[in-house]
């Protein structure tokens, strides 16, 4: 997997929600920066997470992210919407992360969904429990699959990401997307059936 992720495209005009308090930002406004940076951290800090397995790690590496943000956004010249390229950003972090921990492909399973709070000790009803079980194997499930994989699933089906934005983030064509999200599908569901999930 490379540093560097994809090429932006700059063949469409970029309708960017973001661009406004980014120019605040440059004339000398602190709070847009702050409005900025907040709307993104959850999204961010998901990314993390679920790409990285830990509530701890994830949270480091969402700060990481967040300072590369800020040393780059001087140079941020809205070819890619800043959501877009926020999103290339952290995955640059995260797998700069991995290969400097040399971390298992299987990771732990985190603390709570969130990864801000734990999760109530209270008996639950069964329907609730049942949603966390499935929710700790599609966890385990997503740290079985290689980063690739793992990346194209978290962007699209838990990030929400749509194939254009995917295909600029990680710079292949949207067919390409299309399949490798295909074959990732496929190999997630193939890890939960080995672990006991959907087999029955």
């Amino acid at each position: 997997m490379s540093g560097v992720l994809g090429a932006v495209r700059t063949d469409e005009p970029i309708v960017d929600p973001d661009l406004e308090l980014i120019e605040a930002w440059k004339n000398g406004s602190a709070a847009a920066l702050e409005t900025l940076f907040q709307k993104s951290q959850g999204r961010i800090y998901g990314l993390c997470l679920r790409m990285l397995g830990r509530p701890e790690v994830a949270a480091d590496v969402a700060q990481d992210a967040f300072l590369r943000m800020y040393e780059g956004l001087p140079k941020f010249d809205g070819r890619a919407r800043f959501s877009t390229w926020s999103v290339r950003v952290t995955l640059n972090c995260v797998y700069s992360h991995l290969r400097r921990e040399k971390l298992r492909k299987h990771a732990p399973l985190p603390e709570s969904e969130s990864g801000f709070a734990p999760r109530s000790r209270e008996p639950k009803p069964s329907h609730c429990i049942e949603h966390d079980d499935l929710y700790r194997g599609v966890v385990a499930g997503l740290g079985m699959l290689d980063l690739q994989a793992r990346a194209i699933l978290v962007l699209r089906d838990l990030q929400g990401l749509d194939y254009g934005d995917i295909a600029e983030v990680i710079g292949t064509p949207i067919g390409t997307v299309k399949s490798r999200l295909f074959r990732a599908r496929a190999a997630l569901r193939e890890a939960l059936e080995q672990m006991g999930y959907g087999s029955g």
